[in-house]
């Protein structure tokens, strides 16, 4: 064997040795997920991880891709190895699906010759991808909480019937309704901040009498803001608000028990999680979870089923 010969085996078991690399890497990581999942299961929301409510997750590498539980008809579509099998996933190789630099999203589809169609699928790139294109994100803890937020949409939409409250509620008002009202108009900025002031108090409050005022004067802000679009634009929100704020709420408290799993967390660190911005029902939501908590009220059995559980428990409580 010549030293060209030599130098080229060389090149070739390094090349393979960092394939490998990668590989464990990437399977690592998507074991990590299932884990958090039990963990999930076991301490914050019961049922998460039941195999009637599992969503393919679809992971992005630098590479390729790799499914996880997939469906026949996405082994149909899309030609895959598999690479890993235990009792709880099944984890498959395969080519790019997309050239798309960055997910982090559950999809579905109306389309039936789509993979997705009717069904969610978990979409996910690396702890790589993802700094890339969020450069703070830069642990796999962090990396985590991003991906298990978007697990737990897939995990809503395979409740029985929450798509189609989805669909009914979204083909009535337009989803992206909500960001243009806050964007579009003080008086409604003012009174989201407003109530999410309210909330935030009545989470804080030591005594259950100062809750209860805090609570009533939130509902009585929240009811007059709802009226006037209502009167002022002629759009009915009360049932988009409070589908957002269930589905994105719900998904923020998940990242929120993660972070407290984790340790050394203070919330005070992480004011996004609970004050609002452009997409204010994700904060509102989840402050609303919070006190529902506080209060020691029970929604997580209903909150799929009827969006409105939230709200009527903390009405009722008093």
């Amino acid at each position: 064997m010549n030293k060209k010969t030599i130098i080229t085996a060389l090149v070739a078991l390094v090349a393979m040795s960092a394939d490998s690399q990668r590989l464990n890497k990437d399977v690592e990581r998507i074991q990590y997920v299932y884990a958090l999942k039990v963990v999930i299961n076991d301490s914050v929301w019961s049922g998460f991880a039941d195999k009637q409510y599992d969503v393919p997750l679809l992971y992005y590498g630098d590479t390729c891709c790799y499914v996880v539980n997939p469906t026949e008809k996405f082994l149909a579509k899309y030609p895959s190895v598999l690479i890993h099998s235990d009792n709880n996933i099944q984890i498959y190789q395969t080519e790019k699906v997309d050239d798309k630099p960055f997910h982090m999203h559950v999809t579905f589809t109306d389309e039936e010759s789509n993979i997705d169609y009717r069904t969610p699928i978990m979409r996910c790139s690396s702890l790589e991808q993802t700094s890339k294109t969020i450069p703070d994100v830069t642990s796999v803890n962090e990396w985590a909480t991003m991906v298990m937020h978007e697990y737990f949409h897939g995990f809503q939409f395979k409740n029985d019937g929450y798509l189609d409250i989805y669909d009914t509620i979204t083909n009535a008002v337009l989803p992206d309704t909500l960001i243009e009202l806050a964007a579009s108009h003080d008086w409604y900025r003012e009174s989201i901040t407003q109530e999410n002031d309210f909330l935030l108090k009545a989470i804080d409050a030591n005594d259950i009498e100062a809750s209860r005022a805090y609570i009533q004067s939130f509902f009585k802000l929240r009811n007059e803001r709802r009226e006037r679009v209502k009167k002022e634009l002629g759009i009915d929100i009360v049932a988009l608000e409070q589908l957002y704020e269930t589905m994105e709420g719900s998904a923020r408290y998940i990242e929120y028990c993660l972070y407290r799993h984790f340790g050394n967390f203070n919330l005070s660190d992480v004011k996004w999680l609970y004050t609002v911005g452009r997409r204010y029902y994700y904060a509102m939501g989840f402050n609303l979870l919070r006190l529902s908590d506080k209060l020691e009220i029970d929604y997580k059995y209903a909150i799929f089923k009827d969006v409105s559980t939230v709200e009527r428990n903390l009405k009722n409580v008093f």
